[in-house]
C-alpha cells in the first residue's frame, strides 16, 4: 500500500516537472515581441531617412541616363507661365519658312538672368533667338535659386548656382524619357558639368523651360537652323 502511494506520488510529481513554466514562456514570448516592433520601427527609421535625402541626390546632376528630374510644383509651373510676354515675337511658337529664308549662320540663341532677387525661390531668366539684330523670340526660363544670389557659378557644383556666364557648345535635341533634352557644354574653365536645356527642374544648375511647347519651340529652331552655341550673357 505505501509502495503503491509513493509510485503515485512519484508520478504526480513527475508530472509537475513536466509542465511547461507559463510565466517564463510568457515572458520569453514578450521580448520576442518587443524584438521583432523594435526592429521593424529601425527599418522604418533607415527608409524615412533615405525618403528624406533623395532630394538632395536628385539635384547634383541633371545629365541625360541620370534620373535627377526633379518635378515643379503646380504653383512654380503657374507662376512661370504667367510671366510669359504679352506680345509674342513671330518666332515664339517655332520657325516657319518665311523666317527660315536667312543665311543659317545669322541665327543665335542667348539666355540672361533677370533678376537675382525677389520673391520666387528661382532665378527667372529668358531665353532669346536672333536673326542678326533682330529678336525672333523670347521664352522665360529658370536657372539657380534667388536665395543664393552670390553663389559661385564656376567653381562649385551641386551648390544650386546658375548657369556660368559663358559661351557653350548646344546639342541638338534628343529625348529624355518623357522630357527633350538639349546638352550644354561650357567653352570655359568650370567644375561644373552635366549642364543642359529641357523641361522644368528648379532647383538645377540647369536652363529649365517650364513650358514643354516652349521647350519644343526651341528644339524646332535648333533643328531647323542648325544653331550649336548658347551663349549666356550675365
Amino acid at each position: 500500500m505505501h509502495g503503491l502511494q509513493r509510485s503515485e506520488s512519484s508520478k504526480f510529481t513527475n508530472k509537475q516537472a513536466q509542465k511547461p513554466n507559463n510565466k517564463k514562456f510568457f515572458r520569453s514570448k514578450h521580448r520576442e515581441t518587443n524584438s521583432k516592433a523594435m526592429h521593424y520601427k529601425a527599418t522604418l527609421h533607415i527608409i524615412k531617412g533615405l525618403f528624406l535625402a533623395a532630394p538632395l541626390l536628385l539635384i547634383m546632376s541633371c545629365e541625360p541616363g541620370i534620373s535627377a528630374k526633379q518635378s515643379a510644383s503646380k504653383d512654380e509651373i503657374k507662376r512661370s507661365n504667367t510671366q510669359k510676354p504679352n506680345n509674342l515675337d513671330s518666332g515664339q511658337t517655332g520657325p516657319n519658312p518665311a523666317l527660315l529664308q536667312g543665311h543659317r549662320d545669322s541665327f543665335s540663341l542667348k539666355a540672361r538672368r533677370l533678376s537675382s532677387t525677389g520673391s520666387n525661390n528661382n532665378g527667372q531668366w529668358l531665353v532669346e533667338l536672333f536673326q542678326g539684330s533682330e529678336r525672333l523670340a523670347r521664352w522665360p526660363a529658370i536657372s539657380g535659386y534667388n536665395t543664393k544670389p552670390t553663389a559661385d557659378r564656376r567653381w562649385s557644383p551641386g551648390n544650386g548656382a546658375a548657369l556660368p556666364i559663358g559661351d557653350y557648345l548646344l546639342g541638338q535635341p534628343e529625348p529624355w524619357g518623357a522630357d527633350i533634352w538639349l546638352n550644354l557644354q561650357p567653352q570655359f574653365k568650370t567644375d561644373r558639368s552635366g549642364l543642359g536645356i529641357h523641361h522644368c527642374n528648379p532647383g538645377s544648375g540647369c536652363l529649365c523651360i517650364p513650358s514643354r511647347n516652349d521647350l519644343e519651340a526651341i528644339a524646332a529652331w535648333v533643328k531647323a537652323t542648325g544653331i550649336d552655341k548658347l551663349t549666356v550673357q550675365n
